[in-house]
């Protein structure tokens, strides 16, 4: 009945008699299709809902901006309220053109009584759309190809009352939009990321451009940069140009209006090649497209979990339905495949189907009806993601992207099959291509910090490099990284390879969090060795939050021990050692339960050492301090605990902690008496506090080992500082062909979260350093020497004779840079303070001061005109500790690397620490100390670490 009074409606607001002769010219195009005339001339209303409803208003009152097309336009408010009811229906005109009509809509959403139709004239209804509860236009569009030709209408119906009881229409085009390819038939939405360049993408159907987000649109540290594309390639087929989303900043974006999605179902179909799987925060995976309300179960979305497994919600408005993929059809890292979600209530299921084979399907009612969430469309991140840090949004996904397609209705088995074999066939050779999403250190070309010639994460985020290693000649170093972004989480190991120690290579990542595996939820730090056959071995902490502690140390072995890059890596499937709360760590004492982590093993006969980091508390739970526990294996599989190789004392020591990480045990050789010597190096930890120490210091022992005995006799157990800047952390060790003991450290940036997100990477290594025993026993370290072969060119500078500070000055004014090796002895004379300025500006405004301090007997570094910008501090300060100096000599080995200022004095300590000068200018160098003299002095340019 209804239908028929609305068809008797608006036959009779007809001007003109139906007849079968062809339209005049006046009848075939549509009259007044923006109300620029300023009235309703054109249409023919009923009711009051319209009358006086044609405004140049730009907005509501309330708000703005309604986004009219023109001057004009018609509000169904301003006609009589929410509560007035009619119609408004053009005069006839006929299908011309490209036989698409589409219109500018906006008002309340209310289909069954609020809505603007095409209809014939007869008053059947062929397309229809109602608003968003939004006044801001959006348009929609409707294919009439069949109609061409053919007379129809346009009419906005209001039969609604109440908030948001009314339609609002501008703008109606015929025959001039563009009409869908074959290839788009059925599609509400169709993204081919085939640009290659550009920050935006345009979706093929409105061939409207969707901006994409990407830190480097507008980069803080570096120029300016297009989100990462993939160029063409012609044997790649439809996935030749995609575009990787970097899994933290990358999503495109399309406004809530823009698309028009049926209720009654839908397909989301798309070619994903993940690169790494996120842990999944608040148990939301990372949307690779979505438009959803998941709390008021609206909306849509697709994403991937954890693990590779995916899935497909719906909302109704009144529930929430959802169909997972099983563990059998997750995704693989690496690997492109073809995904569609499929939502078809008719039938009464939710339907996924991967590489054209279904792989889950859930009931759901047949009265079913998607509601449409007022959020935007996103590819790339979830509407509604978890906060790290109060800066990083998870959820999001990490790797490429191709050939998204949102159907207007649910697609066949047989259909998703044919769109498959379709896609197949434009690859070459028929077979899915490789997914090319290498990480490209180039992204940040021109960044102002990051250091170009110590070791780097090729993206995002690393800590402590961890597990070196020597095979066959060359450098295998793994490092704690999360491809995903410049934040702590997802933790596996990266890795790279060298030759020399000081030139790397990036290689795919070793250990990622694998579902049924030692290590779901992390792969943190550990160690390296050689099994029994000479064949490399892992051991790593390995993550598991369903059991307590969630930490024990795991074993991996290559795939392929031949393969010289050791790329490809296996679990070994159970864990090697766990944590007991029983553990004997002395008499009233008791192991510090939960905290158990990071591995370093060695070999000596045919027994094999273990280190785990740990702590030791009283019976009653306060805190003694920070122990390496002592574990022996035959076989690196089966482990005996021996007890704590040594306890910390944190009462006495405040800075070095209640638990101990990153142990690392290495000999620098052997005693008058021919007994080994051995150094002990930990990184102190703070799970009690205060955090002002965490991640700052590295402390050290000296004595000898019995391995026979599994005894270590520190020569004195009042720790010593390796390092006196802030920053040297994380120290990992192993001995090479050369009989070296090497160690790597991680160079801490201590940058705000917000400079991490801007600048796209967070932390690096510190140069890998040589141990030695010094004259009188104690611990002696310096740069390998292979940091020479980092020289390019001819040195800058070269004095080999006695030279005053001002005739060496003068030398110095020309020489600007921030990627140096100064190597630099200066006699002290008379001077009372003296040493080197680097990263200086030409007023001395800004500069970091290298400074030995005669009669305090003390090496330091003055910060506080090193420029802060982008640093978590805000006063950097000035550090320093005990230093003697050689014959009344002071040798600074002194590498500028951007951000990085490393010096090592008297190949005895260091001072690692970080400038952010804010000036372009503060590069030059500069000594000072009167009365010193300077002996020697040599200045290298440096060149990169990949190179």
């Amino acid at each position: 009945m209804l239908h028929l009074l609305l068809a008797l409606t608006i036959c009779l607001g007809l001007t003109s008699p139906l007849v079968s002769e062809p339209a005049s010219a006046s009848e075939t195009a549509l009259a007044n299709p923006g109300f620029e005339t300023g009235d309703l001339s054109g249409w023919t209303t009923t009711g009051t809902a319209f009358n006086g409803a044609v405004t140049d208003d730009p907005g509501w009152g309330w708000g703005c901006c309604f986004n009219q097309e023109g001057t004009h336009h018609l509000w169904g408010f301003a006609g009589g309220g929410d509560d007035a009811t009619g119609t408004v229906t053009s005069l006839p005109f006929t299908v011309t053109g490209t036989g698409m009509i589409s219109a500018l809509v906006s008002g309340g959403r209310n289909e069954a009584q609020l809505y603007v139709a095409l209809t014939t004239l007869d008053g059947t209804v062929l397309h229809k759309a109602t608003g968003t509860d939004d006044e801001a236009y959006h348009r929609v569009t409707w294919d009439a190809r069949d109609h061409l030709g053919e007379q129809l209408r346009i009419t906005a119906i209001d039969h609604a009352t109440g908030g948001w009881g009314h339609i609002n229409l501008d703008d109606v085009r015929v025959g001039i939009d563009k009409a869908p390819t074959p290839a788009e038939e059925g599609l509400a939405a169709y993204w081919d990321f085939a640009e290659g360049r550009g920050t935006t993408t345009t979706e093929q159907i409105s061939q409207a451009a969707d901006p994409i987000s990407y830190v480097f649109n507008d980069a803080v540290y570096k120029p300016d940069s297009d989100p990462l594309w993939r160029t063409e390639r012609e044997e790649e087929g439809v996935l030749s140009g995609a575009l990787l989303f970097d899994g933290y900043s990358t999503w495109v974006t399309r406004a809530a209006s823009q698309t028009q999605i049926p209720t009654d179902g839908m397909t989301v179909e798309g070619w994903v090649a993940p690169r790494a799987f996120e842990w999944g925060d608040d148990g939301k995976p990372s949307a690779l497209v979505n438009q959803q309300d998941k709390a008021a179960r609206r909306g849509f979305s697709l994403g991937v979990g954890r693990h590779g497994v995916w899935e497909f919600g719906i909302g109704t408005g009144d529930a929430w339905y959802e169909t997972k993929a099983p563990k059998s059809a997750a995704l693989a890292a690496g690997k492109w495949a073809h995904l569609a979600a499929v939502f078809a209530p008719g039938e009464g299921v939710i339907r996924l189907y991967l590489n054209g084979e279904q792989v889950a399907q859930t009931a759901i009612p047949t009265s079913a009806r998607m509601a449409k969430a007022d959020v935007p469309l996103i590819i790339g991140r979830h509407n509604q993601p978890t906060i790290i840090n109060g800066t990083f949004a998870v959820n999001m996904f990490n790797g490429l992207i191709d050939e998204v397609k949102v159907h207007t209705g649910p697609l066949t088995a047989a259909a998703v099959a044919t769109s498959h074999q379709q896609d197949l066939q434009t690859f070459s050779g028929g077979s899915i291509p490789e997914a090319r999403m290498a990480m490209d250190r180039s992204r940040y070309d021109g960044d102002r910090y990051r250091p170009g010639y110590h070791f780097t994460a090729p993206n995002h985020w690393m800590n402590e490099p961890h597990a070196p290693i020597q095979v066959n000649g060359k450098y295998h170093l793994f490092y704690q990284h999360n491809s995903h972004g410049p934040y702590w989480h997802n933790i596996g190991w990266g890795h790279a390879v060298s030759e020399d120690l000081v030139h790397w290579r990036d290689l795919p990542v070793a250990l990622a969090p694998t579902a049924d595996s030692v290590a779901p939820d992390g792969v943190w730090s550990g160690d390296s060795t050689l099994d029994e056959n000479g064949v490399p071995v892992l051991l790593f902490t390995a993550g598991n939050d369903s059991q307590r502690p969630n930490q024990a140390t795991g074993l991996a072995r290559p795939v392929d021990p031949s393969d010289p890059d050791l790329v490809e890596w296996k679990m070994h499937p159970t864990l090697v050692t766990s944590q007991k709360a029983d553990l004997n760590v002395g008499d009233g004492r008791k192991v510090r339960f939960g905290d158990f982590r990071d591995p370093f093993v060695w070999k000596e006969g045919d027994t094999w050492f273990q280190l785990m980091g740990s702590g030791v508390q009283t019976a009653s739970g306060t805190d003694v301090g920070g122990t390496a526990l002592l574990y022996t294996s035959k076989n690196l599989t089966d482990w005996t605990y021996s007890g704590p190789l040594m306890v910390g004392d944190v009462a006495a020591h405040p800075k070095t902690g209640q638990v101990w990480e990153q142990p690392t045990f290495l000999p620098i050789g052997k005693d008058a008496q021919g007994r080994q010597r051995r150094a002990l190096l930990v990184n102190p930890a703070f799970p009690a506090g205060p955090g002002e120490y965490s991640s700052k210091y590295v402390y050290y022992w000296v004595g000898t080992w019995d391995a026979g005995a599994r005894r270590w006799t520190p020569d004195t157990t009042e720790p010593k500082r390796m390092d006196y800047g802030d920053h040297f952390t994380g120290p990992s060790g192993t001995v090479d062909d050369k009989g070296r003991s090497l160690v790597f450290s991680i160079a801490q940036d201590r940058r705000t979260e917000r400079a991490h997100y801007d600048a796209g990477w967070a932390h690096n290594a510190g140069l890998p350093i040589e141990l030695s025993m010094l004259p009188d026993g104690d611990l002696g370290f310096s740069p390998v020497e292979e940091v020479s072969r980092l020289h390019t060119g001819a040195p800058l500078l070269d004095i080999s004779e006695p030279t005053s500070v001002d005739d060496a000055n003068a030398r110095l004014a020309g020489i600007k840079g921030d990627m140096l090796h100064v190597k630099l002895t200066m006699e002290r004379g008379t001077a009372g303070t003296f040493g080197l300025d680097v990263l200086r500006s030409p007023g001395d405004e800004e500069r970091t001061r290298l400074f030995y301090d005669a009669p305090a007997g003390q090496l330091g570094v003055d910060r506080t005109r090193s420029g802060n910008n982008s640093s978590a501090e805000g006063d950097l300060g000035v550090q320093k500790g005990p230093l003697t100096l050689s014959n009344g000599n002071l040798t600074l080995d002194v590498f500028l690397d951007r951000s990085m200022v490393e010096a090592y004095a008297n190949s005895h300590k260091s001072i690692t620490t970080r400038a952010y000068p804010f000036r372009q200018d503060s590069q030059g160098l500069h000594l000072f100390g009167d009365g010193s003299v300077i002996k020697s002095m040599t200045v290298w340019r440096m060149g990169n670490m990949t190179e």
